[in-house]
C-alpha cells in the first residue's frame, strides 16, 4: 500500500491511496468553512459526504439494480452510513461550531471491496487538512471463505475472493496503548459464527498496527519534504 498527500490543489487536505493490483482511491477534505444558515448547527460542525464508487459494468448487476435493489447495492448503502458514523465520531465536531466540513471520495480503480481503502484514505486526508480529531483510525477488510472444506480468513481479499466468501467484515480500530488497536466499529455482511467473528477481529487487529505505522511514515515524509523545500 502507498499514498500521496496534498494531491488536490482546491482541497484543504487530500490523499491518493493505492495498492498495486488492488485499487486506487482519491479522497478530499474541505473545511471547516462557512455554511448557509439553514444548514448551520449551533454547537458543532455539519459534515457533508460525497462517496463516489465505480459503476458496475456487469450486465446482470445493471439489470438487477434497475428492477430490484440488489444485495450489493444494499451493502454499499449500509456501509456508507457506517462510514459516516466512523468519520463523525473521529472528528472533534464541537471544535468547529456553525461551520461545515466537506468530505469526498472517488474510486479510480478497484479489484475487491474498497471499504477499508475509503476509510484509510479519508483518515490521511483529514490529517493532511489539519482537522482536529478525537482519534485517528485504521480500517481492515477481512473475508471468510471455505476452500476444499477448509476455512480461510483473508485480509483485503480481491473481487474474486470476496465473491467466493461467505462473510465479509470491515473492522475499524483506533490506537491503543495496551493493544495494537482498539475496535471502535464493525460492518459485516453474510453468515458467520461467533468464533469466526472473533478470529477475524484478531487477524484484523494484528494487521491494523502496520496501517498506523504507514500513517506515521507518510505524514513524516510530507513534513520532511516541505522542510527541505523551504527557503
Amino acid at each position: 500500500m502507498d499514498a500521496s498527500l496534498s494531491v488536490l490543489s482546491h482541497a484543504d487536505g487530500s490523499c491518493e491511496i493505492w495498492d498495486k493490483g488492488r485499487g486506487r482511491i482519491l479522497c478530499g477534505v474541505t473545511g471547516p468553512g462557512d455554511v448557509s444558515s439553514s444548514r448551520r448547527i449551533f454547537d458543532r460542525a455539519n459534515v457533508f459526504f460525497n462517496i463516489n464508487r465505480l459503476t458496475t459494468k456487469n450486465r446482470e448487476e445493471i439489470v438487477a439494480t434497475v428492477r430490484v435493489p440488489s444485495s450489493v447495492s444494499f451493502a454499499s448503502s449500509s456501509f456508507d452510513h457506517f462510514l459516516r458514523s466512523v468519520i463523525e465520531g473521529a472528528i472533534d465536531l464541537s471544535a468547529y461550531p456553525r461551520s461545515c466540513i466537506q468530505i469526498c471520495t472517488q474510486e479510480l480503480e478497484m479489484d475487491g471491496p474498497g471499504d477499508a481503502f475509503q476509510l484509510n484514505g479519508l483518515c490521511l486526508a483529514l490529517i493532511d487538512a489539519g482537522i482536529r480529531m478525537r482519534h485517528i483510525f485504521a480500517a481492515v477488510t477481512v473475508g471468510l471463505s471455505c476452500d476444499d472444506n477448509q476455512q480461510k480468513i483473508l485480509v483485503e481479499p480481491t473481487r474474486t475472493e470476496a465473491d467466493a466468501s461467505s462473510a465479509m467484515f470491515t473492522f475499524v480500530f483506533k490506537p491503543s496503548v495496551a493493544l495494537a488497536g482498539k475496535l471502535i466499529g464493525a460492518h459485516t455482511t453474510g453468515q458467520f459464527t461467533i468464533d469466526e467473528y472473533k478470529k477475524a477481529v484478531e487477524l484484523a487487529e494484528r494487521h491494523c498496527f502496520s496501517i498506523f505505522d504507514f500513517y506515521r511514515r507518510k505524514t513524516h515524509e510530507k513534513f520532511i519534504y516541505y522542510w527541505r523545500t523551504m527557503p
